[in-house]
């Protein structure tokens, strides 16, 4: 009998083509602007490092040091500082012009350097002569002594001594703007509130005709509630999957490798979606267009404050209003994400899990006694 009224359920769900619209369609429209808008710098290497380019001007008195540090830096290795190009100084200052050296070096009369704008790179040419002048006794008198010990002393001038040590808790590649995909995905789980309204719908005398005929069938009213429910959840947890597939395998956006964990984030996310439909919507004396008005209203607040128009929003609310973070759904569903990314623990995502669990039970528990308590004087002429 419950796999009966289940599958029913399903077959009417999928059956609503403008309810399907927004919870299929939409996410994964909103999902590709966007990928347009700002998918590129998620995805590009913009912070990959490349040697800088510089000339080398070394005409007259030379200083034999500094030209075999800079030859040292400028090998074809994975610590490569520098691409020397060794020439004149009028063609030195028209590749300078040019764009194609980011400063020129000169050894003569006395060490100096002439770069072109502000930049990294800019700032990595004079940094290295700087602290190069700086050091230059102690590489005189290694030169005049040990000159087999240049290269060493080389190595040293390219590390920096440091007492921390930079390390990544996360097992992907993070990115600030990752923050609006995150959200995305939880205003999809979201959109599982107007499925709950809708199935809630099929199941009141007073707003439907199958919610009449249903209101006086045999079946049980418990096992009907448990199939409307899970089916619902079922179709927008379908929805959320197939967001992640576009988003992951065709936008190959990097989610994390905790694959597991984050369907799970998902599936839970659903059940709260359905949930806050179901319970909107098991309030009968609310007409079905105000209570649709009502979800749209809160999915787009919750939302909003999640980061899905301003991906910063969530760290705002959180110095602000911390409160609303812990009880938003929307903001717990982007916080279990970026917590499974960030960190190699799992006590922020586990507490994330628990707080959700606990307002998905509190709406499943409203939304029952709402619908048990339902009574109909007199069920309305509408077959």
């Amino acid at each position: 009998m419950f796999i009966h009224l289940l599958k029913y359920k399903l077959k009417s769900l999928f059956r609503e083509k403008d309810l399907l619209g927004w919870v299929f369609a939409f996410p994964l429209v909103l999902g590709t602007f966007f990928y347009l808008s700002f998918g590129n710098m998620i995805n590009n290497k913009e912070y990959d490092f490349k040697p800088v380019p510089v000339a080398l001007v070394s005409e007259g008195n030379t200083d034999d040091s500094f030209e075999s540090i800079l030859e040292s830096l400028s090998r074809d290795t994975e610590d490569q500082l520098f691409k020397v190009t060794k020439t004149g100084e009028k063609a030195a200052k028209e590749l300078l012009k040019d764009g194609k050296v980011d400063g020129i070096l000169y050894t003569s009369p006395e060490l100096s350097v002439t770069v072109a704008g502000e930049g990294l790179n800019q700032t990595i040419i004079k940094s290295f002569l700087e602290r190069y002048l700086k050091d230059k006794d102690i590489y005189e008198q290694i030169g005049s002594t040990h000159p087999e010990k240049l290269e060493a002393a080389a190595g040293l001038l390219t590390k920096d001594i440091a007492f921390n040590r930079e390390t990544s808790f996360s097992n992907t590649k993070m990115n600030n703007l990752s923050q609006y995909f995150f959200a995305l995905i939880a205003m999809t789980c979201l959109y599982g509130s107007f499925i709950g309204t809708r199935s809630v719908e099929d199941l009141q005398a007073n707003l439907s005709a199958i919610g009449a005929r249903r209101g006086i069938a045999p079946a049980h009213k418990l096992k009907v509630i448990c199939a409307d429910y899970l089916g619902a959840v079922l179709v927008n947890f379908a929805s959320v999957l197939l967001l992640f597939f576009y988003l992951i395998v065709i936008l190959k956006i990097d989610f994390g490798t905790r694959i597991p964990y984050i369907l799970t984030t998902g599936f839970l996310g659903s059940v709260i979606g359905v949930s806050m439909g179901t319970f909107v919507g098991s309030i009968s004396q609310i007409s079905s267009h105000l209570k649709g008005a009502i979800m749209s209203a809160v999915d787009l607040i919750l939302s909003f404050l999640s980061g899905l128009m301003f991906n910063n929003m969530k760290d705002i609310v959180e110095h602000k209003a911390p409160i609303l973070n812990r009880i938003n759904p929307a903001a717990l569903i982007t916080d279990c994400l970026y917590s499974l990314n960030m960190y190699e623990n799992f006590d922020r995502f586990h507490s994330d899990i628990a707080i959700m669990g606990v307002i998905a039970v509190l709406f499943i528990a409203g939304s029952y006694l709402l619908l048990r308590r339902t009574r109909y004087a007199d069920i309305p002429s509408i077959f």
